[in-house]
């Protein structure tokens, strides 16, 4: 009968030989649903040989290895991304490559047909407008 007394002593100190109790975790503020920020556009209308004419928007230099630039070719649009080129700057997709080198530009298949030579800016290009 003496082990009863001992037994309750025992379970009633064990709480307090337990851990203290762990504070509370806070919680991390929560980001609002943050979205990435659209690059800047620039628009260039060419004029090419035989009356043809291409809209290409280029992105702001900062991202132009990494943004696809948009052309505009008979009603259709397209994004090309930037490749290696020994000169000029050269984009691909797989059905258009666009390459121009100072004011000229060409438009070609992927399979290497011209579909547009001697491509000139018309004009200084358009303010720059953010992606869609």
């Amino acid at each position: 009968m003496r082990l009863l007394p001992v037994l309750s002593l025992c379970c009633l100190s064990l709480p307090a030989l337990a851990a203290p109790e762990a504070s509370p975790v806070e919680a991390a503020p929560a980001l609002p649903n943050a979205v990435a920020p659209q690059p800047v556009m620039q628009k260039v209308d060419y004029q090419c040989a035989a009356q043809r004419a291409v809209s290409v928007e280029y992105p702001q230099a900062e991202v132009e290895d990494v943004v696809p630039i948009r052309i505009s070719w008979h009603g259709r649009h397209y994004r090309l991304v930037r490749v290696s080129s020994a000169s000029g700057a050269r984009y691909a997709s797989q059905q258009l490559v666009w390459w121009n080198k100072g004011e000229q530009a060409v438009l070609l298949t992927r399979g290497g047909r011209t579909l547009a030579r001697d491509c000139q800016p018309l004009a200084a290009p358009s303010p720059a407008q953010p992606a869609p």
